[in-house]
């Protein structure tokens, strides 16, 4: 669907409210804006290969895609409940935990940022429990 500015446009969205399409449409402008400047933007959002509980010894890994224009300075980041902090190490799109304990549970996010900007995924749930017996 194109949308002219500065036209009147009557169009039906069934249960979609001019507050959601309003925001809909300015989120999608802001990202439109960031891509043609050049800032990271996010391709592919945090997914990881885990279930939402992991045992401990389980391998987990986190990607994410970024674009815009590089070289990007890429890092992942977890918050453990005090605020996020960098991955020693952890500087690729991808991130591999070889052998997952109780204490890598938190939140990961994959923060980029570039000569035009930074951006970071929306942070991913890891739950490391021990093995039920």
């Amino acid at each position: 669907m194109k949308i002219a500015i500065n036209k009147i446009i009557s169009v039906a969205f069934t249960g979609l409210s001019l507050a959601a399409l309003t925001s809909s449409l300015a989120d999608t402008g802001r990202a439109q804006n960031q891509a043609a400047a050049g800032a990271p933007f996010i391709v592919k959002d945090t997914d990881n290969d885990s279930p939402g509980t992991n045992n401990v010894t389980r391998i987990v890994t986190l990607k994410a895609e970024i674009g815009g224009t590089p070289p990007f300075t890429l890092q992942w980041k977890v918050d453990r409940g005090s605020g996020f902090e960098s991955i020693p190490g952890a500087t690729n799109a991808t991130y591999r935990i070889g052998n997952a304990q109780i204490s890598d549970s938190g939140l990961y996010s994959l923060f980029a940022t570039n000569d035009f900007g930074h951006i970071s995924t929306t942070p991913a749930p890891l739950i490391v429990t021990e093995a039920e017996d």
